[in-house]
């Protein structure tokens, strides 16, 4: 049911990303959607191979936007490694720790992207320029994803609870 969910959820994001995300532009940024659903996959999916469904997710940006096949997927799966990893070390449970990973992830791959166009020569902007703005598009995702966390939170509160009362016995 999860990833009958997950692909309804990355099929409306690819969507949206690729019809409607003009109309909600600042200026030259735009919230990458389908980085926000791979990184909100990766903060609340359990298993070891989280990483793999967001490098897919990665591929189909690839396919939908323009630049170079795998260089979103390769990007996913590094950053979802280094989420993987990370929310083996932390607790990653509460709100703005979610949300400083969508920022950073966000930014991150934003910034793969923006330099991979750029080694390739399909964008000829300053390199200063494309950083300033892969840290406004995951300030910008990491915004939107805000109430979709907060929803996501909410529906797995019960389940929290119920595991927490498990563990007092």
């Amino acid at each position: 049911m999860r990833y009958l969910l997950l692909i309804i959820t990355v099929y409306l994001a690819a969507v949206i990303d690729t019809t409607v995300v003009d109309a909600v532009r600042v200026g030259h940024l735009t919230p990458d959607l389908l980085s926000m659903v791979a990184l909100i996959w990766l903060l609340t999916a359990s298993g070891p191979g989280a990483f793999l469904a967001a490098g897919v997710i990665g591929l189909l940006g690839d396919l939908v936007g323009p630049g170079p096949a795998g260089l979103g997927m390769a990007g996913m799966l590094l950053i979802g490694y280094a989420v993987m990893r990370l929310r083996a070390r932390f607790l990653l449970e509460n709100l703005p720790a979610q949300l400083a990973v969508i920022w950073i992830g966000g930014t991150v791959f934003t910034l793969l992207l923006a330099t991979g166009h750029w080694t390739s020569g399909a964008t000829c902007q300053p390199r200063f320029a494309l950083l300033g703005r892969a840290l406004g598009a995951g300030f910008y995702t990491a915004g939107v994803s805000l109430p979709v966390l907060m929803v996501v939170g909410w529906i797995g509160e019960p389940y929290r609870a119920r595991h927490r009362r498990r563990a007092e016995f």
